[in-house]
């Protein structure tokens, strides 16, 4: 019981501390819409992420911070994970929240049975509720990621698409 108690309490530690930092980290869920002359490819890909960012004084602040995330496919033709920073500029009115971020950063895919380090980036528009500590969104976004290696860059593999999803996150708001 003692153990449990500590998890939770740990737990509950983390929004918290940033809550008293002025910063915000959350997860996200999103996936991607299929349009042929917007998308490279359909894959079905779906976005599972984690993210963490400072933030300087509403109504009109920046945020700058990092993120993780994991990438997969319904058909399989593509997997992986990526990692890298965020930006952003976000607009507040009382609880609503309207943001635009741009997400950057490296990582790894398996696409159409081969193996890539990739080069990815995210700009999404955002829209969502602050209260209290937790804040939900809803994002529209565009994304794209290229090889980096094997291959020249951004020549063997590079696939764009436009994303939408939703982000939870705790912090300061």
């Amino acid at each position: 019981m003692k153990k449990l108690l500590l998890s939770a309490l740990l737990m509950a530690m983390i929004p918290a501390s940033l809550a008293v930092a002025g910063g915000a980290g959350g997860a996200g869920f999103g996936g991607q819409y299929y349009d042929p002359g917007l998308t490279s490819a359909n894959h079905s890909l779906m976005y599972i992420s984690g993210f963490g960012y400072g933030r300087s004084e509403a109504p009109f602040g920046q945020r700058i911070g990092g993120f993780g995330m994991a990438i997969l496919s319904g058909d399989g033709t593509a997997a992986g994970g990526v990692g890298g920073m965020l930006l952003g500029q976000e607009f507040r009115a009382g609880p609503l929240v309207a943001a635009l971020t741009l997400f950057y950063g490296v990582g790894g895919m398996a696409y159409n049975d081969s193996g890539y380090m990739v080069l990815f980036g995210e700009a999404d528009f955002e829209l969502g509720i602050a209260l209290l500590w937790t804040q939900v969104t809803a994002y529209a976004g565009l994304q794209a990621w290229g090889n980096l290696i094997p291959g020249f860059p951004l020549s063997s593999a590079v696939v764009y698409t436009p994303v939408l999803g939703v982000r939870v996150a705790w912090g300061a708001f």
